[in-house]
């Protein structure tokens, strides 16, 4: 700043000279005594006239939010003001500034809330927008035999506007009453305008805030929507007009163009207003079109002859390589690729003896290569299973193609979604231990068991115990290939890779990407908190602590199986014998189901056998309550129960009919019930089942509020009790290990939290 600004004194400020920069330490606040001024920062702009005071404000924040131009010549008095005493002291000896202050905060904030509301206007419509465009660009893509370009942020990112910040509707009524009245009113005490200033601060910070978040929100949105590049919707849309076969997907083009232009100048108009800048990208319109009919872009072929890709890949012999080539044709000429006859049978289990050992050698042979060394069809070989592009249509192909683009990674997070290749990965390389075979034995005990038949001997035991090729090959045999049919649920017609018949439906749509897995296991834990949570015993001898116990929460693993299915499949509910260790959960990666129901019905069975487990051999021992002995007692006697209706008895008859009186089926149907039906209040089970759910599943405590039915109070009646007791004894030890002042261990504090807060 090269003007000279006197501390308590009056300064003349050029036009176009700034006061003040964004981010620097305030030294002081300002009059704006004569003149006009802007104050700005990327997303805001607020006009400043004669009596406005400009940086109140950043007293309180410690730094300057804002930076402060001078649109004309103008002059300013300085206040010595770093803190806001200083504020009060100044008020005290000049009282007639108390209404000054109020109605220029009064207005900054109006003009504030204008502008913060034009942002979230635009911040909830333009990612349906954005959406609804790139889904008819896939559509007619997919209908002009056309690759669709990737584009994972269109519309998928969403807004949730922070809560108005409290008293701003009795802030904004304020600001109309006239600037004299004010004055007057506030000139009479100094602390009833502090009181009023300093809550008009708050309120001005918050929507100061909130303005710069949502306005980076609508930037990146519109980034996405038209930027200086070749990635973005506007340029898609464009390469989609220019590539068209057919009329009618031309004038769909065009059409789709004119809806983006208009939510373009939208966005023109926006920032012009609400930050006084252009926005960033509203000059490339024209440079995209420019920039699409000059580059010669072609419709990218599917990759082709994958078969013949994957053989020399994986550097299978050439007469193992003819010989399956044979196979994958004749199952190609099939007219009926559902048929049961033994000749079919037969090449279905020839397909599939020969697809695993050419699945885990092409493993072997991308096993840490850069991701770009890898030719595309043998990733969406081993991600997908599709082992030819002749068995699928090419408009399959090109959906396949964009999704395996997507970049495939585990995520360190509590819960870990694998693909197959990413979970063969982790095995191969010691991150976990190969899972159960079809026999529920460990790869160790497997082992020991081969040592007693005298397959192999006890130094081959060892070596084959360490040797990480070994364990592969076991895993891909035992949980790959054995639950790769159960996930699809045909058993009979089953063959492990893609092809047209088995695509049916929306690929997309079918697509169980990593964020919907989860998404899924985040709402069905909202509803059955505790269903993760295990019981641990908790020592310290530092501490003391003997004997403690802690809650813990254990995420499983899920991995998922290239195929399009209709199961979910609990393998392991722990791992390793080991009790503090996750289950393994498996999902096909496409579904023709919803998730919700493959998450409820496999964490049903997963209540059920962890549940087995933890009990041991009293899992259906009435003396001993647990889930499973209260339901093995409640099915085996429930003739006798005078407590369900004959009509609620017919029903469990032909529950246990259906489910071949296997009774963890039965609880899992119950299971599903619960959670999709009684959640809601809809009272389906019998009386009995409803309770035993309610003690050993019971609903979070805001669901559990929601269900006022007596039915329900009296089901949760003895959760509510037990859980009080709990409560009560948990503070009673954890005060007698605290007596002497010492600090309670984390894990101790958040297991009392967690009885407490669900």
């Amino acid at each position: 700043m090269s003007v000279t600004i006197k501390k308590s004194g009056v300064s003349q400020i050029p036009k176009g000279e700034r006061l003040f920069e964004e981010g620097t330490e305030p030294d002081g606040i300002f009059i704006l005594v004569k003149g006009k001024a802007v104050l700005f920062n990327s997303n805001v702009r607020l006009t400043a006239g004669s009596g406005d005071f400009l940086d109140l404000w950043d007293v309180y924040a410690g730094q300057r939010l804002l930076s402060c131009i001078a649109l004309e010549d103008m002059t300013v008095y300085a206040f010595p003001v770093k803190k806001p005493a200083d504020l009060e002291l100044i008020l005290e000896s000049n009282n007639e500034y108390c209404g000054r202050i109020t109605a220029s905060l009064g207005h900054f904030i109006t003009e504030l809330y204008t502008k913060q509301g034009a942002y979230l206007s635009e911040a909830q419509q333009l990612p349906e927008v954005i959406a609804e465009l790139y889904r008819q660009y896939c559509a007619w893509c997919k209908m002009e035999e056309l690759r669709a370009e990737l584009l994972p942020e269109a519309g998928k990112e969403t807004m949730v506007p922070a809560a108005p910040p409290e008293w701003l509707d009795y802030y904004l009524e304020s600001a109309k009453i006239p600037a004299g009245i004010q004055k007057t009113y506030f000139s009479c005490a100094v602390r009833v305008p502090m009181r009023h200033i300093e809550e008009q601060i708050t309120i001005f910070q918050a929507l100061l805030e909130e303005s710069i978040n949502v306005g980076n929100f609508v930037r990146r949105l519109g980034a996405v929507l038209i930027n200086g590049g070749a990635d973005n919707l506007f340029f898609f849309l464009c390469t989609l007009g220019n590539m068209a076969k057919s009329e009618d997907a031309g004038k769909a083009a065009v059409t789709l163009q004119e809806v983006a232009e208009k939510e373009i100048s939208k966005l023109v108009t926006l920032f012009e207003k609400c930050a006084g800048v252009p926005f960033a990208a509203h000059e490339k319109r024209r440079e995209a079109r420019k920039q699409n009919e000059e580059t010669t872009v072609t419709s990218e072929e599917p990759c082709e002859n994958t078969l013949e890709q994957i053989f020399a890949y994986t550097g299978i012999s050439e007469e193992e390589a003819t010989e399956y080539a044979a196979l994958v044709k004749a199952f190609a000429e099939l007219e009926d690729k559902s048929s049961t006859e033994d000749i079919v049978r037969r090449l279905r289990k020839q397909l599939s003896d020969g697809f695993y050992r050419i699945y885990e050698a092409a493993f072997r042979k991308s096993y840490k290569k850069d991701e770009k060394e890898i030719p595309i069809a043998i990733k969406m070989f081993l991600e997908f299973g599709l082992l030819d592009e002749k068995l699928i249509t090419r408009a399959q192909m090109l959906e396949l193609e964009k999704l395996v683009l997507e970049p495939v990674s585990v995520e360190e997070m509590a819960c870990h979604v694998f693909t197959v290749r990413e979970w063969l990965t982790w095995v191969y390389e010691g991150k976990r231990d190969p899972s159960k075979n079809e026999f529920d034995q460990e790869y160790s005990e497997m082992l020991r068991e081969l040592k007693k038949s005298g397959e192999i001997t006890e130094e081959e035991e060892a070596e084959k115990f360490k040797n990480m090729d070994e364990r592969l090959h076991y895993e891909v045999q035992n949980l790959f290939r054995y639950n790769h049919r159960l996930v699809n649920g045909q058993l009979s017609i089953f063959v492990p890779f893609l092809y047209e018949e088995l695509l049916v439906g929306d690929i997309d749509r079918a697509f169980l990407s990593k964020q919907t897995v989860l998404k899924s296991l985040d709402w069905l834990r909202s509803l059955d908190y505790s269903l993760f949570y295990r019981e641990f015993l908790y020592m310290n001898k530092e501490l003391g602590i003997e004997k403690e116990y802690r809650m813990t929460e254990i995420l499983p693993d899920i991995i998922l199986l290239p195929t399009m299915g209709t199961k979910s499949i609990l393998w392991q509910d722990i791992s390793c014998r080991r009790r503090d260790t996750p289950g393994r959960f498996l999902l096909p990666l496409f579904s023709e189901v919803s998730i919700e129901d493959l998450m409820v019905c496999v964490c049903g069975r997963y209540r059920w056998e962890l549940c087995r487990t933890i009990q041991g051999a009293a899992w259906n021992n009435i003396q001993i309550k647990s889930l499973t002995s209260e339901y093995t007692d409640y099915l085996m006697y429930y003739k006798k129960n005078r407590d369900i209706s004959e009509e609620r008895k017919e029903k469990v008859k032909t529950q246990l009919q259906k489910c071949k009186n296997n009774y963890r089926e039965v609880y899992a149907m119950d299971y599903e019930i619960w959670i999709k039906y009684e959640s809601g209040g809809a009272l389906k089970l019998n009386k009995i089942a409803r309770e035993i759910l309610a003690t050993y599943c019971p609903f979070d405590i805001k669901i559990r509020a929601k269900l006022q039915q007596p039915a329900f109070e009296e089901a949760m009646a003895r959760q509510t009790r037990e859980r009080a007791k709990k409560i009560r004894e948990t503070e009673l030890r954890h005060r007698a290990l605290t007596k002497d002042g010492s600090e309670l261990p984390k894990e101790l504090a958040d297991t009392l939290l967690y009885y407490k807060e669900h």
